[in-house]
């Protein structure tokens, strides 16, 4: 029997090479390809399939939307091997992996449930503008492309399409789907109910019916708890639009434990050094994650995706560090008085000997110190899988007249509890050369920054102070 692995290799109407199968089922499979020298995902299913027509019509209509959080579609068509039943195809954005291959590991924090939803509830609206559903609202189809989070967009079709009979129910349908009521609200109960797990690893119980709304999970936080009840009601004019949902997220702004725009811009004063790189971590290469359909097997799985990185975070940051720039350029300040310091440490309280302070200028010879051991967090290989871009941290150290760390806390934890952690007990291993004053040993203050990454973690070292 032909299995779809032993298809690598072939090339698609001589343009698209099947590099390798990603995963799929005896009707589908996703293959890796290339289009102009880039990644893409290619599926395909057999042109007798039920509904396989009706399913290139939906590819092509698909190809011609265009959202930044959409998958897109690149090429549709036909395709026949000598000897082989005729295939439908569908060449598509490659994606590096999806939410449900996170999910088993771990639930999603607040912040990265509003950083998912929020780019979801865009595509919504902006689809059913269009007249469209997505109709295929499930983890494995929140992708993530880069470090953008995008929909899967082999799915959508027009409201009011019934179902084909070929397509199997989905736990995250909507109970009026099974009468092939295809509507915006499907798409809201679908989103409801991978909101819910995402916070909690639990799906809604109870019976499926029109007349009984599911029970949710205890202990959804806010404002997701009330998204949850108002998309999971049996009666689908009762649900939320996705704008009263985006109303009610933006009502109750979601508690991170920083903004990073505003860790980022936390003014360097004047006279300190800027970071510099201490040690970098190389860890091996990845496998690469699937593009439409989940992997089968757990060997070829990767576990995660990270969805806390967002472009408007990367904006807000590169805008403010050229505004401190261009401040610091028009309004120098004396060396004798170091400048006020507008920044997020300066609008923490205070934490007795634990802040971050300029030092007084002392006119004897003053040696700062410098890095002696640095030590990077032990971050294991399941964990790193989870990120999707880069991961911030920033520790503030008391070091002692010895060079040894007397006191680690977060300057800025950035959206994982989990990598704030791993920092700090790495930051407490540190040792540096005692910084000296006219000779004298004395404390003194660093921050330590960590990035994790996928392929390794960095660490940066800037001293903020010396104690005379």
């Amino acid at each position: 029997m032909v299995t779809w692995q032993q298809w690598e290799g072939r090339i698609i109407n001589g343009r698209f090479p099947l590099r390798e199968y990603l995963g799929g089922s005896k009707q589908s499979a996703v293959f890796l390809t290339e289009i102009n020298g880039s990644k893409a995902a290619i599926k395909l299913i057999p042109s007798d399939a039920t509904g396989a027509h009706v399913r290139v019509s939906r590819w092509q209509s698909a190809g011609k939307l265009s959202h930044p959080h959409l998958l897109r579609i690149f090429d549709t068509g036909y395709w026949r091997a000598e000897h082989e039943q005729e295939m439908l195809f569908a060449v598509m954005e490659y994606a590096d992996e999806n939410l449900a291959q996170v999910l088993p590991d771990r639930p999603l924090t607040p912040a990265e449930a509003s950083q998912m939803l929020r780019p979801a509830l865009d595509v919504l609206s902006y689809l059913h503008g269009q007249g469209m559903v997505h109709g295929s609202i499930k983890p494995t189809n929140f992708m993530a492309v880069s470090d953008e989070l995008k929909l899967s967009s082999d799915g959508i079709r027009p409201v009011g399409n019934a179902e084909e009979s070929s397509e199997s129910a989905s736990v995250y349908d909507a109970p009026e789907r099974a009468k092939g009521a295809i509507s915006p609200s499907g798409d809201v109960w679908s989103l409801g109910t991978v909101l819910v797990e995402a916070l909690t690893n639990r799906l809604p119980t109870g019976e499926r019916t029109d007349e009984n709304d599911p029970e949710l999970p205890d202990n959804i936080p806010q404002p997701f708890e009330d998204i949850a009840k108002h998309c999971l009601t049996s009666d689908p004019g009762r649900r939320w639009s996705t704008t009263e949902i985006r109303k009610r997220l933006d009502r109750t702004p979601v508690e991170t434990t920083e903004d990073v725009a505003t860790q980022e811009s936390s003014a360097v004063p004047e006279g300190h050094e800027m970071y510099a790189p201490v040690a970098e971590r190389n860890a091996s290469s990845l496998h690469e994650g699937e593009a439409i359909v989940e992997r089968t097997g757990s060997a070829s799985k990767l576990r995660g995706v990270r969805l806390a990185v967002t472009i408007a975070i990367i904006l807000a940051v590169i805008a403010a560090a050229a505004r401190l720039l261009h401040r610091n350029s028009e309004n120098p300040h004396p060396a004798s008085t170091p400048p006020p310091r507008q920044s997020a440490e300066s609008a923490m309280p205070p934490t007795t000997s634990e802040n971050l302070s300029l030092s007084k200028t002392n006119t004897g010879a003053v040696d700062h110190g410098a890095v002696a051991h640095e030590v990077l967090p032990d971050v294991p290989l399941s964990a790193r899988n989870t990120i999707t871009g880069t991961v911030r941290v920033t520790v503030k150290v008391a070091v002692d007249a010895s060079g040894a760390v007397s006191h680690a806390s977060l300057a800025s934890a950035g959206p994982s509890k989990y990598f704030a952690d791993q920092a700090v007990q790495a930051a407490r291993k540190w040792t540096f050369t005692p910084a000296t004053v006219d000779g004298k040993t004395v404390p003194s203050e660093w921050s330590l920054r960590f990035e994790f990454k996928r392929n390794g973690t960095t660490a940066a070292a800037q001293r903020t102070t010396t104690v005379p």
